[in-house]
């Protein structure tokens, strides 16, 4: 039995974590000014959604207890195990000071001298391109001839040739017989003062320096070598960079936020879908079709019922979309209960059916004539959800999924129809032995899942993008299995990992576009905290199977001890 006092202590732990993560999301965002956030239109409902964001890390906290500990140390080993493979993949940043386009100017006030085989002359400038990519033998160095006479004052600047080349530069000039007569690898901050063209340290100058005889001499220009700690040090500082934009790059502006907020809801919402299957033990792969199906439904209600009141336009659109994708994911359930058919290969074949019939209403019946692309008109504004937070898509969503979370839990832990789920997912052999309906709890799981995914659709379509479009979605329904398994299908703990993934998926966007990491890295790293926390999930539900199996061998042990008792007596 639970101590009370346990119970206690773990809320109280989950109360500060949600007080401490709603705390750090506001004050990034608004960079801990109040009148920042203050001077944010709707700012109130931005706190309301991060306190939302709070009650997740809560719930997550108080449902797995110990197993939450578990899965942040997991995540901690994971985003460590990013970083080396970010840093493995940043080992090449250093070559940005041996790279790039130069410029080598010649100055002097003597009179210029003329000979056979120079390349340079006084007040010239020359002009290449060190270590250029894609090219088969890339320029390493450069030499330049000029002719000049005993006591020529001149002054020898390499430099680079713009802000985007940020190659570091060094020159030697040698006398005719090849000696070298004096050497500069950087400019010193009076030199990059005096001449326009010197921009930072990293160039090199070699000012007012005596020609010693009359001849030819040559400047050698070249990169200057990168050393160790030069490349171990901007490794590390690109990988900073580069986890900085995946960390906290949702939450740098608002609209960024927003970005990573409505996925989220999107991502919740899929993962809810996914979960009443699995709890059942169906493993469907029905919501993207469903999803679909409902995209079309509520989008054929927002573009024929547009200008009527959002009262009426809305509450219709929301229930055609889920009344098709009950439909559609009643289909899968019966081939499942009544014909046995593979839940996984039916679902499957009905996405591709239902994702083609959308495709096809949509080129041929609903795409304006003059559009340019493949999509619908956009809806009015009566016919989206209406904005809880200005110029964003984070609209009233926020209380669909809040709503769709509370019911589904009610479903799966309150009601009888939850308990025939969970039984039908726990031994379906036993249930239909202890009197549960199984084939009507299959098909009635599959088409439940289907509400939520078509409510997904109407998320996208009347939320989202607020018109439809081709290809509205990409494998949500994949994610959402993820989203799902790593909750381990608890409908209160997938609000945080729905936010948690989304968050993952915000970054790899802003890191790509921040810190001009590849996004297949990003993949890498989402891929590496996919496995480790499902590997723990695994652990857990292979040590949970075997204290069933040991308990079930002592009930047996019992029970035939209890016999031979019998027997004997």
């Amino acid at each position: 039995m639970k101590s009370p006092s346990r119970s206690w202590g773990w809320l109280a732990i989950a109360i500060v974590a949600a007080a401490l993560v709603t705390g750090f999301i506001t004050y990034r965002m608004f960079n801990g000014s109040v009148d920042e956030m203050t001077a944010q239109a709707d700012y109130q409902n931005v706190i309301l959604v991060n306190v939302l964001v709070g009650i997740s890390v809560a719930l997550f906290i108080f449902q797995l207890k110990w197993g939450a500990l578990r899965v942040a140390l997991t995540v901690v080993a994971a985003l460590i195990l990013g970083y080396i493979v970010t840093a493995f993949f940043n080992l090449d940043t250093a070559a940005q000071f041996t790279r790039g386009k130069y410029e080598v100017a010649l100055i002097s006030e003597a009179a210029p001298t003329t000979a056979d085989g120079t390349t340079l002359s006084y007040g010239g400038v020359e002009k290449g391109e060190f270590n250029k990519q894609g090219v088969r033998s890339p320029v390493t160095d450069v030499q330049y001839t000029f002719a000049g006479k005993s006591g020529d004052v001149v002054t020898l600047l390499a430099y680079a040739a713009n802000n985007r080349s940020l190659v570091d530069l060094q020159l030697a000039l040698t006398d005719a017989s090849g000696a070298t007569l004096a050497t500069a690898t950087a400019a010193t901050a009076e030199q990059i003062g005096q001449f326009k063209d010197l921009r930072t340290e990293q160039d090199a100058a070699l000012q007012d320096f005596t020609l010693p005889a009359d001849g030819l001499y040559t400047l050698d220009v070249r990169p200057e070598v990168v050393s160790f700690s030069t490349t171990i040090g901007e490794t590390v500082k690109a990988t900073n960079a580069a986890y900085d934009a995946f960390l906290l790059g949702a939450l740098g502006r608002v609209n960024r936020w927003a970005v990573w907020i409505q996925d989220a809801l999107t991502l919740i919402l899929v993962g809810l879908a996914i979960a009443i299957a699995f709890r059942a033990n169906q493993f469907s792969l029905g919501a993207e079709g469903q999803l679909y199906l409902g995209a079309l439904a509520s989008g054929m209600i927002a573009l024929a019922w547009g200008n009527m009141s959002p009262w009426i336009v809305i509450p219709v659109a929301i229930l055609a979309s889920v009344t098709a994708g009950f439909l559609w994911g009643l289909i899968p359930g019966i081939l499942k209960a009544y014909l046995n058919a593979n839940e996984l290969v039916s679902t499957l074949m009905l996405n591709t059916i239902a994702i083609r019939f959308y495709d096809l209403v949509l080129t041929f019946q609903l795409k304006p004539p003059e559009a340019g692309y493949i999509s619908s008109e956009k809806f009015t504004n009566n016919a989206i959800f209406p904005s809880i937070v200005a110029e964003t898509q984070v609209t009233v969503a926020v209380f669909i999924v809040i709503a769709a979370v509370i019911a589904v839990w009610l479903l799966i832990t309150r009601t009888p129809l939850g308990y025939e789920i969970r039984m039908v997912g726990a031994n379906q052999r036993f249930a239909a032995y202890g009197g549960v309906n199984t084939r009507r709890t299959i098909m009635l799981s599959m088409a439940i899942s289907g509400i939520l995914a078509g409510l997904v659709g109407a998320h996208l379509s009347m939320g989202i993008y607020r018109q439809l479009l081709i290809n509205i979605s990409i494998g949500l329904a994949f994610e959402g299995v993820v989203v799902a398994l790593l909750a381990r299908n608890d409908p209160l703990v997938i609000p945080f990992t729905g936010f948690l993934y989304a968050y993952l998926r915000a970054g790899a966007q802003f890191m790509e576009r921040d810190a001009n990491v590849s996004f297949e890295v990003v993949r890498i790293i989402q891929a590496v905290i996919i496995l480790l926390i499902t590997a723990e999930a695994l652990i857990a539900y292979f040590q949970q199977r075997r204290v069933q199996r040991k308990g079930l061998q002592s009930t047996a042990e019992h029970s035939k001890q209890a016999a031979e008792g019998g027997a004997h007596g």
